[in-house]
């Protein structure tokens, strides 16, 4: 399934550049759409205090969708 913006992902490749593994946990913040070219998904991966570790540009092929909310 697409990523939406709310969406719960998680990695499928490391991001040693902002120390985050293979399975980190984030949110899909923005979907950015233009025409002509694959869209983009900005994530914020934050701690379990709720601060911000990282906000990362990826592509469809990094990320899978854990959850989405109802409605």
């Amino acid at each position: 399934m697409a990523p939406q913006e709310n969406d719960v992902v998680r990695l499928l490749r490391p991001l040693p550049q902002h120390d985050l593994p293979t399975g980190a946990q984030g949110t899909v913040v923005m979907v950015y759409r233009d025409a002509g070219l694959p869209p983009a998904y900005e994530v914020e991966f934050a701690d379990a205090d709720g601060v911000t570790q990282a906000l990362v540009t990826l592509k469809r092929e990094d990320i899978e969708v854990t959850w989405r909310a109802e409605g």
